[in-house]
């Protein structure tokens, strides 16, 4: 409940809009399942990420299929949350309440522009992550150790480009937040946010994509 407060009250002071039920639900996540692995930094950003492009493919794929019918917005819910599975799964970030950002956009109109959904959604993920570290570490280790995180790297259960990602994420939030005093400021964040979701979430399939190489030769 407090992380959630502070989540709108920073919504609403930098201008950044946010859909509150998926972040509801990751908000419980974060606080009371810690050692699930989906409360892991890269699950909950990348998740959101990813399903908010997911739920846009699917509202435009209904659209497409289905647009003017009765039919329409059945489609665009199954497709929404099948397209959103699909990227959690390419991209390893299985994180249920993401299901939730994928669907409502289907449903109610979304409170910024569409291209700056799923960035905005990984701003207000990343908040989650922050609030996570600082208040689950007062009793035990976060993110929790679990068969693929045995290593500890920078005092952390996490892999590498994980961390770098995660630090990428965290400097996006802070200057997406200077959206009002500094609107070039928000801007870089923006992109700077796709690049930190793109190194949290991509690094396995370019580790997949090495091994093979380095087999070869």
């Amino acid at each position: 409940g407090l992380l959630l407060g502070i989540i709108a009250i920073l919504s609403r002071t930098t201008g950044i809009a946010v859909l509150y039920p998926p972040l509801a639900a990751t908000c419980f996540i974060n606080s009371t399942c810690v050692y699930l692995r989906v409360a892991r930094p890269k699950p909950v950003i990348v998740g959101h990420f990813v399903s908010a492009i997911g739920g846009l493919a699917g509202i435009w794929s209904g659209d497409f299929l289905a647009g003017g019918t009765e039919f329409a917005l059945p489609l665009k819910l199954g497709l929404a949350v099948l397209f959103a599975g699909v990227l959690m799964q390419v991209f390893d970030a299985d994180h249920p309440p993401a299901a939730a950002t994928a669907v409502i956009p289907a449903i109610l109109p979304l409170p910024m522009a569409e291209h700056l959904f799923p960035v905005y959604m990984a701003w207000g993920a990343t908040i989650t992550v922050l609030f996570a570290f600082i208040w689950n570490r007062v009793w035990f280790e976060f993110p929790a150790k679990d068969d693929d995180h045995c290593v500890k790297n920078a005092g952390l259960f996490m892999e590498k480009p994980q961390i770098w990602g995660l630090c990428l994420c965290m400097v996006s939030l802070v200057l997406m937040s200077c959206r009002h005093p500094a609107p070039l400021l928000h801007d870089i964040g923006v992109w700077s946010m796709t690049l930190g979701v793109l190194v949290l979430g991509g690094h396995h399939l370019v580790a997949a994509i090495r091994i093979p190489a380095t087999e070869g030769r």
